[in-house]
């Protein structure tokens, strides 16, 4: 069975930096680290600067170290708007 999708963009002031769909992900927020996976609650969260590890469909994982920023969660999307991102 094939596991659920969403769309995430990760963007900074520069330009769109990630933008496909993935099966999860885990961010350091303010109140700790936090994954996200289809159909997760609505949320708006700060981040703190810190590691971003993506899941994609087909288990490749993909990591970058966020410089902080906020992520929106609604519906099947997560938007993570970031002062910066360093791709690994």
């Amino acid at each position: 069975m094939a596991q659920s999708t969403y769309n995430l963009d990760v963007i900074t002031p520069e330009k769109i930096v990630y933008s496909k769909e993935v099966t999860a992900l885990v961010a350091h927020g303010t109140s700790g680290h936090l994954g996200v996976l289809a159909h997760h609650t609505p949320l708006v969260t700060s981040l703190e600067p810190g590691p971003f590890k993506i899941t994609e469909p087909g288990e490749k994982v993909v990591t970058m170290t966020l410089g902080g920023g906020f992520m929106e969660v609604r519906g099947n999307k997560v938007v993570v708007l970031a002062d910066s991102v360093e791709e690994q």
